[in-house]
């Protein structure tokens, strides 16, 4: 039996946009810090998966799309995302050979180290001090918490729509 081949440019970006919904979402303050950067996570799966469909431009895009939408300067998600992108893309061989807690610290540090550059680029634009506490950094940790919900949420979807 021979199944249909979906090129599923269209499911990348639904689960693209259904990830900038999330992130939009208001949550409450004491939940806001512990949320994942569901955008993030699912640009880097599909790096990961798909690296010939999803690379540096998609994260480039997205990234303005998530400046847009949350308001913050515009082109920093841009240059934060495509930065995670690129090494997402350039390291996709080994990371798929790696177990899922080993992607989870490979997503950990990645990103704390968009952190950083965000607090970084944040401070020298709006030349102000330095002004976020330790709940800053939550969100790098529940992210690489959340990365196996990610991983087999979109996993599934792109076997069940035979996205390739």
């Amino acid at each position: 039996m021979h199944t249909k081949k979906s090129s599923g440019s269209s499911v990348i970006y639904l689960t693209l946009f259904a990830a900038m919904g999330l992130s939009i979402i208001p949550w409450p303050n004491s939940l806001a810090c512990y949320m994942p950067n569901w955008v993030l996570l699912s640009l880097m799966y599909w790096c990961i998966a798909l690296p010939h469909k999803v690379s540096v431009g998609t994260g480039w895009i997205t990234g303005l799309l998530v400046d847009a939408l949350s308001d913050s300067l515009l082109g920093q998600n841009a240059l934060i995302f495509s930065i995670i992108a690129f090494f997402a893309h350039k390291l996709y061989l080994r990371l798929r050979n790696y177990r899922l807690w080993q992607q989870a610290m490979f997503i950990l540090l990645s990103l704390l180290a968009m952190q950083l550059l965000s607090l970084l680029i944040s401070h020298l634009a709006e030349n102000q001090g330095y002004k976020h506490n330790y709940s800053y950094w939550y969100q790098a940790i529940s992210s690489a918490t959340a990365w196996p919900l990610v991983f087999f949420l979109l996993r599934n979807i792109r076997r069940r729509l035979n996205v390739q």
